[in-house]
């Protein structure tokens, strides 16, 4: 296993700079983006939920042929793994243009001496708005100063955008004091979390939520959770906002 170190970005849609809205989809794939049950079930997700926008976690690519795995979007993947053939990151994957993106892999390792993990930020502009995009894979299996001492490199990092924002991914919130975390953290860059219905759906462990959409200066006008575990352990769960 090697350190990632390349980022794979293909934009195509750079001259899509108008939405009346954005709806969003956040989802831990669990590696299944080359299988051919992920492939079927996203491409008939994607059209039913009229999705423009998605935050995926643990994406697996072919470094040659990624591209191929979101034929009809444009996408930015970075990387926390990478080997010969593949590599393996969080993406965001979009039909809009893409100003810039930002990596930050983590400083700390999982049980200190294994994989890091990456954030990946992506700005945008739709309707002369500015809109900032960012998919987090929280370190899991590290003690509670380690998946502390990274949300602060994160909120440090974000702090002085005044942008629209939307944080999203799989936080690995699965105790009590990493959940005030993490709000404390919210609460400090005034985002506001989605609510779900039916969050009983919601990928859980000790009762605590893993997957979260948090947003700022944009109008929530819904939100779901699609209940399909037949596919990966994490359910993909959706919010739609207008710009």
């Amino acid at each position: 296993m090697l350190k990632p170190t390349q980022t794979i970005s293909y934009l195509k849609h750079q001259d899509i700079k108008n939405k009346d809205s954005l709806n969003i989809l956040c989802w831990n794939v669990a590696k299944l983006t080359q299988k051919d049950i992920f492939k079927d079930f996203f491409k008939e997700l994607i059209k039913k939920e009229k999705l423009n926008f998605c935050v995926l976690q643990e994406v697996k690519g072919n470094i040659n042929s990624c591209n191929k795995i979101f034929e009809n979007f444009s996408f930015v993947l970075s990387p926390n793994i990478q080997t010969k053939k593949n590599i393996y990151g969080v993406a965001n994957i979009f039909n809009i243009s893409c100003l810039s993106n930002e990596i930050l892999i983590t400083k700390k390792r999982e049980l200190k001496l294994a994989t890091y993990k990456s954030i990946l930020i992506t700005k945008h502009i739709l309707n002369n708005k500015n809109i900032t995009v960012v998919n987090i894979h929280a370190l899991n299996f590290v003690g509670y100063e380690d998946f502390k001492y990274e949300l602060e490199i994160l909120k440090e990092h974000l702090k002085n955008y005044d942008d629209a924002l939307i944080v999203a991914g799989d936080f690995n919130t699965w105790n009590k004091k990493r959940v005030l975390l993490l709000n404390k953290f919210c609460k400090e860059l005034s985002l506001e979390e989605v609510s779900f219905n039916n969050d009983k759906n919601i990928k859980k462990v000790f009762n605590n939520s893993l997957d979260y959409i948090f947003f700022r200066a944009l109008k929530l006008e819904y939100s779901k959770v699609i209940n399909i575990k037949s596919i990966s352990d994490h359910n993909p769960i959706i919010a739609s906002f207008t710009i």
